[in-house]
């Protein structure tokens, strides 16, 4: 009788202390960068031990957003415990990217803030606290965020793997100093029906203003493309992939470029009517707003599928 009262016990006892583990999952942590307190948010698979490196992905979120909208929108959480990934959801200072050139519709936007310095002191943190990988460091995010991934590609090229940016493009004028340090796969998802971020390039709508800056005059998905692939040594050996229709009634369709370069492949994902938006996500605002969400995939499955071929790769 006594020892089965002491089994139930340690039993008990070590279910309570993996539901604890569990529960440390999902952190908040603040961070000092550059005399400014930092927000991110980090997850951590359930198999998460500290005992081997796990790649680290950077989520990052639109103009007007935050980590926890990120969460939300990019459906990445899941994904990352099935495949070993340690997820980042950094916040920026007045909910918009701090990026030189690039203008921004943030009201109050601090130009003096660092956010390359901020998300590289975050990767530090990882690396040395949490067995991050610092081989295999990617970014994502939407919009201002996917702006951010591609920037990143260029300002911290040392330390960034591979981006997959949705809906983004780069300044006119910053494409022509755009450049790796390395060669970087990319994933790019652009719609073609965006009226934020023109596939063919330009302004866009809702700047509410009636002078924009260069700073918004974004190149177009063809320009920035054709700059990725020569960075990367692409050749001119590539296929097209019809996606499947998987929606005949969301009024998109899909199409994926897979480049072969030098070293790894680049793929642009080219979303016919697609919008202002997360292929497979929330439609987050009005179709007359920012167009409209393509189900016929998801783009966090692309993501994850893109970044896993550089992962395993290298395994």
């Amino acid at each position: 009788m006594k020892h089965n009262i002491i089994k139930t016990v340690l039993v008990l006892l070590l279910i309570l202390s993996r539901s604890i583990s569990f529960a440390q999952i999902e952190q908040y942590k603040i961070i000092t960068v550059d005399g400014r307190q930092r927000e991110y948010h980090i997850h951590l698979p359930p198999t998460y031990s500290g005992a081997k490196s796990l790649p680290v992905l950077f989520a990052l979120h639109g103009g007007g957003g935050n980590f926890n909208n990120t969460v939300k929108q990019y459906n990445l959480d899941g994904l990352a415990d099935k495949n070993g990934f340690i997820v980042v959801y950094p916040n920026a200072i007045g909910k918009s990217w701090t990026m030189q050139g690039f203008s921004t519709r943030a009201k109050g936007n601090d130009s003096t803030v660092d956010d390359v310095h901020f998300i590289a002191s975050i990767l530090d943190t990882v690396i040395k606290y949490y067995k991050g990988d610092s081989s295999l460091v990617f970014t994502t995010g939407i919009s201002r965020g996917g702006e951010f991934s591609l920037y990143l590609a260029d300002k911290l090229s040392s330390r960034i793997t591979a981006i997959a940016p949705v809906c983004a493009s780069v300044p006119k004028e910053f494409l022509k100093t755009y450049s790796f340090k390395h060669l970087t796969p990319v994933l790019l998802i652009n719609g073609t029906a965006d009226p934020l971020i023109p596939y063919n390039g330009g302004f866009g709508k809702y700047l509410k203003t009636d002078e924009p800056g260069e700073g918004f005059d974004m190149a177009s998905t063809d320009d920035l493309a054709a700059k990725i692939s020569s960075l990367d040594s692409c050749n001119l050996s590539y296929k097209t992939y019809t996606m499947p229709d998987n929606d005949p009634d969301d009024g998109c369709t899909a199409t994926k470029d897979k480049l072969y370069c030098s070293d790894w492949n680049v793929e642009f994902i080219k979303v016919e009517n697609g919008g202002h938006t997360w292929p497979g996500g929330k439609q987050y605002l009005p179709k007359f707003i920012i167009g409209k969400v393509c189900r016929d995939f998801n783009a966090e499955d692309e993501i994850f599928d893109f970044f896993l071929k550089i992962v395993h790769k290298q395994k």
